[in-house]
């Protein structure tokens, strides 16, 4: 029973990551040619095109995306609960799947920061256009971090980068 429950929850992970991946793309408005946005469409689009004929969305938020992700959430959330018998109030049910969608978005950004340091390390790919793409997914939340830790000789510390990137 714990495996089948791991291995449901890494499906839902996942595919909650993709799903959080594909509403910051949007977000971002990064074309539709590059090939992480087709990855993230081309996985994701069955689930997030039944829920865009009734949700449409707004400006810089992909409303159908965010709802998808919310979506599997309370069904992770479902299954836990019968699985495990976790959440057991309401409020803890309410709770659960937001704290799911958050901690998906968590660890997608930290995963995008690791390969980001790994890259920048690499003489060759600093110069690749998927390098060029993660700087563009990364900064917003780097780019608070170098305000208060100064570069050391060169050295920009909040990625482990160096500054003369991008």
């Amino acid at each position: 029973m714990s495996l089948l429950f791991q291995l449901i929850s890494m499906v839902t992970a996942v595919l909650g990551c993709l799903l959080i991946l594909r509403a910051y793309l949007w977000s971002l408005a990064i074309s539709p040619r590059d090939p992480l946005v087709a990855f993230a469409w081309k996985f994701t689009d069955w689930l997030v095109r039944p829920i865009a004929s009734a949700i449409k969305p707004r400006g810089v938020w992909d409303l159908p995306t965010i709802a998808a992700a919310l979506i599997i959430a309370v069904v992770q959330t479902l299954i836990m609960k019968e699985m495990t018998g976790f959440p057991v109030t309401a409020a803890g049910f309410v709770i659960a799947p937001a704290a799911l969608v958050l901690r998906w978005a968590i660890e997608l950004v930290s995963w995008g920061v690791i390969i980001y340091c790994v890259m920048s390390f690499m003489a060759r790919s600093r110069y690749s256009p998927f390098f060029a793409l993660l700087h563009t997914l990364c900064n917003p939340f780097l780019s608070p971090i170098r305000r208060f830790i100064p570069s050391i000789k060169g050295f920009d510390l909040s990625s482990l980068d160096r500054k003369s990137v991008v």
